[in-house]
């Protein structure tokens, strides 16, 4: 038990008479937040000249709960109805466990009992919600780049005749590296189109494989145009003398 300090008498009663010392007040003093359920506060009573123990109640026990503070104390289980606990150093833990409101005093010596204001009809609201993580973004998947065609490659890439007529019609293949289109047909390179004109004919005018018809001895080109604008020239030899093929 806490002891008192010592208070001097006063004589106003007449001689030999004394009259006994008022109890101190006391002080309460709460350090910590109770606004949402979760939160946790520290009570400190003190009272002059005394030590402890101090009575401590809380209105609803399952709203604030108390608990003594003590190195060894856990936190107190919530109790159903007014809670009362005893303090012997004057401070105790103030748990907020539910939402709703509860009211908290204290008695000290002499019969003092206080209900401070700041404790009185404490309400308690929901537990604050922690911030949602902001979403993470979906990384802008990078277009694969389209390969680069190659060269047009032309099997056989010159073809010879010693005799005209579509009997003797011969074929070429065209082919390229990272494309798998169609290949277009042209007579001779740029400014010269027409350089087989009258000596060679060659069909489809687009396609892969085409096949090349002499029409008159002479020398004359065909180009063949593939993908990424490249290109292969067709080289044609045409030596008959003769007219008359079948």
């Amino acid at each position: 038990m806490g002891l008192l300090a010592a208070c001097s008498s006063s004589t106003g009663a007449g001689p030999g008479s004394s009259v006994a010392p008022s109890a101190p007040p006391l002080s309460v003093n709460l350090l910590g937040p109770l606004q949402s359920v979760g939160q946790t506060a520290v009570l400190q009573v003190s009272q002059q000249g005394y030590l402890g123990p101090f009575t401590i109640t809380s209105s609803n026990g399952a709203v604030l709960s108390l608990a003594q503070k003590l190195q060894s104390t856990q936190r107190a289980p919530a109790a159903t109805g007014p809670q009362t606990i005893i303090s012997p150093n004057g401070q105790a833990y103030v748990n907020a466990l539910a939402q709703g409101s509860a009211s908290i005093s204290v008695n000290g010596y002499g019969g003092i009992a206080v209900a401070p204001t700041q404790l009185q009809n404490v309400v308690i609201g929901s537990p604050t919600p922690s911030p949602s993580p902001a979403p993470t973004p979906t990384p802008t998947p990078t277009p694969t780049p389209m390969p680069t065609p190659g060269a047009v490659v032309l099997a056989p890439n010159a073809l010879a005749f010693t005799a005209v007529g579509a009997t003797n019609a011969q074929r070429t293949t065209a082919s390229e590296s990272n494309y798998a289109g169609t290949f277009t047909a042209a007579t001779g390179a740029a400014g010269q189109t027409n350089s087989c004109s009258g000596i060679a004919t060659i069909s489809p005018a687009s396609g892969t494989t085409f096949s090349v018809t002499p029409v008159a001895a002479g020398h004359c080109t065909f180009t063949l145009t593939g993908g990424g604008t490249q290109s292969a020239t067709l080289t044609i030899d045409v030596t008959t003398t003769n007219v008359g093929g079948s």
